[in-house]
């Protein structure tokens, strides 16, 4: 698994994030399905997963809109994406949700 380091965001917020899986993929295999699910690594927040927006795919990369959060809380990102030749590939990326003047 590969682990990210995400940009910061505050809590107001939307914010599109982008899973880049051509370093996994075989050989002209693409991105033919995906998910992203977040949770909390440290902090409180009772339904992180309500963060997580829309989701698309390219041939290559998911994105992923990310908003709300609570200020201090540090999240986890999972990408998890089907390839065309059946296989599962997964990304994870940390993100902090900080105040709207830069501070943790």
């Amino acid at each position: 698994m590969t682990l990210l380091q995400l940009p910061s965001k505050t809590p107001a917020e939307a914010v599109s994030y982008i899973f880049d899986f051509k370093d996994k993929l075989q050989f002209g295999e693409t991105v033919t399905g995906s998910a992203v699910v977040c949770s909390v690594v440290s902090g409180t927040d009772p339904s992180p997963n309500t963060m997580v927006g829309a989701i698309t795919n390219t041939s290559t990369t998911v994105s992923a809109l990310i908003s709300a959060g609570v200020v201090g809380n540090l999240y986890l990102l999972t990408c998890v994406v089907t390839g065309s030749n059946s296989h599962n590939y997964s990304k994870e990326g940390r993100l902090a949700v900080i105040t709207p003047g830069g501070n943790y």
